[in-house]
């Protein structure tokens, strides 16, 4: 009869053990609760960020792909009639001479995608097409950006040079008639007819993959509301 009160005292125990045990499960249930909740919300701002960035992108696109189609059909009327420019007033020399060099290029909207890589955050978009779409258009980003930069090494190498030889920057008129027959000259003005269209269509493909991944974002962010 004297074992009881000792059987009494572990089973008291058993309970106090359990419900700690308890207790901490259900802490670590809210607390991974409350987690995955704050991770929700942080993803959902950042797809609003993202197709913010991607609006403002398609813009830019829009205005950078104008520009460059007005500028290939530029270039296209100034190659035909390049034999004649000594002949040409001196603001139709410093159009014809600073065409090739002028240039609208794109620069993304990426700095949400920046902090998400950075912060470690990319994890967060739990929708793979999303994510997928993400990293297809920073591939292709990349890629107009490394046109971009050839296009520009171009110009510093092989034209820029030749203008600084034969164009008089001050009076904006042609100070070395030769350079009409100058081979490289003219074959400038090919090249950047060439790379213009090239430019023209990383563009148009971007915008095309950017408004996909808005629509994309769109029906994400429609079926959490």
């Amino acid at each position: 009869m004297f074992k009881i009160p000792g059987k009494s005292r572990q089973a008291s125990l058993l309970v106090e053990i359990l419900m700690i045990v308890i207790g901490i499960n259900v802490a670590l249930w809210f607390e991974d609760w409350f987690q995955d909740l704050r991770d929700a919300e942080t993803e959902e701002q950042y797809l609003v960020d993202l197709r913010d960035d991607l609006l403002i992108d398609i813009s830019d696109l829009d205005s950078s792909i104008e520009w460059n189609k007005v500028k290939v059909s530029s270039l296209g009327n100034i190659v035909g009639r390049l034999d004649k420019l000594v002949e040409a007033p001196p603001e139709e020399q410093s159009r014809v001479f600073f065409a090739p060099s002028s240039y609208s290029f794109f620069q993304p909207s990426d700095f949400t995608y920046h902090s998400l890589q950075e912060s470690g955050d990319f994890r967060l978009i739990s929708n793979m097409d999303i994510k997928k779409g993400i990293l297809k258009l920073d591939r292709r980003h990349k890629e107009i950006a490394l046109t971009q930069d050839n296009f520009l090494q171009a110009l510093d190498d092989g034209y820029i040079p030749l203008m600084m030889k034969s164009f008089d920057f001050v009076t904006g008129q042609l100070t070395d008639p030769t350079i009409v027959q100058n081979q490289s000259f003219k074959n400038f003005f090919v090249y950047t007819i060439q790379d213009t269209e090239m430019m023209i269509s990383h563009y148009e493909r971007v915008r095309s993959q950017s408004a996909e991944l808005i629509d994309e974002i769109d029906r994400e962010l429609s079926d959490r509301r």
